[in-house]
């Protein structure tokens, strides 16, 4: 029973972010922003910025979807800690109405140090990587402020 319930779970999300990227306004464009599952870093939450506005703290193995006029927006990302140890990394895109557009974030991990390294990726690219994840808890704060 639990396997059919997680079965349904995953199939119902497929079916939500597909559909979502058919029915865009032609006066908007979304932003999708996921970061995979790994180990390393897996307990670290990254602030995630639009345009120098703080949207949400992204967690392992979750997405979010930010709804944007057309344009160029910036994606950012900060982890928090003393000012000479913050890490931030960040990426432009030039967004065109009615489309989608999807970042990919992980996380690259050295002896002294880890950074989040984000990068503009496809559709068939992140739409494989999404229909494993779930929603980021704080969607609903995103949709609220939209």
């Amino acid at each position: 029973m639990r396997k059919l319930i997680l079965l349904f779970c995953i199939l119902s999300s497929s079916i939500t972010i597909l559909h979502a990227q058919d029915n865009i306004s032609p006066d908007s464009a979304l932003i999708y922003i996921y970061r995979g599952g790994q180990m390393n870093g897996a307990l670290s939450n990254w602030a995630i910025f639009l345009d120098g506005q703080k949207v949400c703290k992204i967690s392992n193995n979750r997405y979010m979807v930010l709804t944007v006029k057309p344009g160029k927006h910036t994606v950012s990302a900060h982890i928090g800690g003393a000012d000479l140890f913050k890490k931030e990394t960040n990426i432009e895109l030039e967004t065109e109405g009615g489309k989608a557009f999807y970042v990919s974030c992980s996380i690259k991990q050295s002896f002294t140090r880890a950074r989040l390294e984000m990068e503009e990726v496809t559709k068939s690219t992140a739409n494989k990587h999404l229909e494993k994840m779930q929603l980021d808890k704080c969607q609903e704060k995103i949709d609220e402020k939209e």
